[in-house]
């Protein structure tokens, strides 16, 4: 079963991600950057479902490391957000995700995007 690493610092959020991913995925949450980036290294997850706005350490930040790690620059990137300006879903690519959703989102919608991010890889 693929394993999908959420991170995500506001617990209502991660916990219905969770909830709608883990009937077809093994889920994992994390709840802060340097939380996430050690459980990705130990996870090796097929995708990581990542939050723009964390306290301390940026999801473009986390982003960029992951790309930057050897063992994890292959990882398949969903980031979500409130964010929704362009620019904002630009640099969201330029640091290397794959996909990017805006909150709020319909349940399908997350399962979507992770399977079709799966399919390209």
């Amino acid at each position: 079963m693929k394993r999908v690493l959420i991170i995500e610092d506001e617990e209502d959020i991660a916990e219905a991600e969770k909830i709608i991913l883990q009937g077809e995925f093994r889920v994992f949450i994390a709840t802060t950057g340097s939380e996430g980036l050690a459980m990705a290294e130990k996870l090796r997850p097929d995708v990581i479902v990542l939050d723009i706005m964390l306290p301390h350490m940026s999801g473009y930040e986390i982003a960029q490391k992951l790309r930057d790690n050897k063992n994890l620059s292959n990882t398949k990137i969903v980031m979500v957000t409130a964010k929704s300006e362009q620019a904002d879903e630009d640099m969201g690519r330029y640091v290397g995700a794959d996909d990017y959703i805006m909150k709020p989102f319909e349940p399908d919608e997350l399962t979507r995007v992770v399977n079709q991010v799966l399919k390209k890889g």
